[in-house]
């Protein structure tokens, strides 16, 4: 299948709101909690207009919204985040998302790596991003979960 990259706009808010609530998504989660319509808003106006933020929505050779990667650059790393819709996992997808965020990303910025944080109990992420080229740093605790986290540095 093949998958393009676009920003996500404000018209994507709502799509963002659905793929946040999706119950797989909040299990992976490091927060769980299942979020309301005006924090996601006030969340989601802000981010997409953040120059730290870089949101993509990749869409389907019918332009059909897939998924989503955030990057997000922090005072000490950049923490990269991800989830497709509930129709489309088992794809294979991830990777490649993964693959063309972080080319976008490295070219779009001065920064040389990306981090990941994954859940210990979310092996399909594990296996995604390590076939992105993401390299397993550590073990810790995240958000009090037992974690991975993975990172890709700029070629």
């Amino acid at each position: 299948m093949k998958i393009t990259p676009r920003k996500a706009t404000e018209s994507d808010i709502d799509l963002y709101f659905n793929w946040t609530n999706d119950t797989d998504t909040r299990n992976n989660s490091f927060n769980t909690q299942v979020v309301d319509y005006q924090s996601h808003t006030n969340w989601f106006l802000k981010k997409i207009v953040d120059k730290n933020t870089l949101m993509l929505v990749f869409e389907n050779e019918n332009s059909i919204p897939v998924g989503q990667i955030r990057i997000e650059q922090k005072p000490n790393e950049n923490i990269i985040g991800i989830s497709i819709d509930k129709s489309f996992r088992g794809l294979g997808l991830s990777a490649p998302m993964l693959e063309i965020s972080c080319k976008v990303f490295f070219d779009e910025s001065q920064e040389k790596s990306i981090h990941a944080y994954i859940k210990k109990i979310n092996l399909a992420s594990l296996k995604s991003f390590k076939k992105a080229g993401f390299q397993e740093e550590k073990e810790l605790l995240f958000g009090n979960k037992p974690s991975y986290l993975l990172i890709k540095n700029k070629i």
